[in-house]
């Protein structure tokens, strides 16, 4: 259980980014404001949105889904890591996480249809 370089690199990335991912969600339903990292593509124009409460009550749940499986794939990452092995947990996480992952990749092409 030592330090692997850039896999545990890799973990606390995908943790960090699981936190971000619950932030841009809570911003989204609260504040009604579209932080761009993972609710739409580059080249998107945020100012086209035909309907932003409607997009915010279809992503939202998506993203905060996204954002937990991240953090709790990079914590158990990190405890299978330094703490204790988990090997089971950890390879289940790893197909759960990247399940979400490509689930919710297909979820925002279908609201960047349905609202910009």
């Amino acid at each position: 259980m030592a330090f692997d370089g850039i896999f545990n690199m890799i973990d606390l990335l995908v943790l960090g980014f699981g936190f971000y991912a619950m932030y841009s969600a809570w911003v989204l339903q609260r504040e009604g404001r579209i932080i761009r990292t993972f609710l739409v593509a580059k080249d998107t124009d945020l100012d086209s949105c035909k309907d932003l409460q409607g997009y915010a009550n279809y992503i939202s749940p998506k993203l905060w889904t996204l954002g937990i499986v991240m953090a709790v794939y990079g914590g158990v990452s990190l405890l299978n890591t330094y703490v204790v092995s988990v090997n089971t947990l950890f390879w289940l996480m790893m197909a759960v996480f990247l399940v979400t992952l490509f689930w919710y990749g297909t979820e925002v092409k279908k609201a960047m249809k349905k609202y910009f």
